[in-house]
């Protein structure tokens, strides 16, 4: 089914589908580069930096108090658990993104991830608000296409999908994130 506003021609389709697969893998491979400093086991905490550092940088430049309110109160407190929460989900939308992988899925989760930074740090002085619209931006781009089947393993994992009704919940949650 072509997309107009992408381009009616067959040529115009298949760029639209390259630039778009070209801007996932890049996608993903900035949330690896992110995710490579989340250094385990302790995050941070006894030098001060790294992913406590910004953590507690929350505490002071959050927008909204019951973020705030949540960091202080749940994340910093279970700091090493979050620490590897984080480090995993970076990770997977990293592989998810680069591979074209359930790519519904790990755009859900840049969503979620790149809405708790904004929040958390967007009135940082040192920090660029433009960079954090972007990352949601993105997200929100491959949440509404199907960015992994250009050039993606959900271009492979969708053939099990079309053309059958799926049936069974798991199923048809897969064809969603495919």
């Amino acid at each position: 089914m072509q997309t107009p506003f992408l381009g009616t021609g067959a040529r115009e389709q298949r760029m639209a589908g390259i630039t778009l697969a070209l801007l996932r893998m890049g996608y993903g491979l900035l949330w690896l580069k992110e995710a490579a400093w989340k250094k385990p086991p302790d995050f941070g905490i006894r030098a001060g930096d790294g992913l406590w550092y910004w953590t507690n940088e929350m505490l002071k430049y959050s927008v909204a108090a019951p973020h705030k309110y949540f960091v202080e109160h749940v994340v910093i407190p279970n700091f090493i658990f979050f620490g590897y929460m984080t480090l995993a989900t970076e990770l997977f939308i990293g592989m998810s993104m680069l591979l074209g992988a359930f790519t519904r899925l790990g755009a859900v989760a840049a969503l979620l991830m790149s809405l708790n930074i904004t929040t958390g740090l967007i009135r940082h002085p040192a920090e660029w608000p433009s960079a954090y619209l972007m990352l949601i931006g993105y997200s929100l781009l491959f949440l509404s296409f199907r960015a992994g089947r250009r050039l993606g393993v959900d271009a492979l994992l969708a053939r099990r999908f079309e053309g059958a009704q799926p049936r069974g919940l798991v199923a048809r949650t897969l064809a969603l994130l495919v």
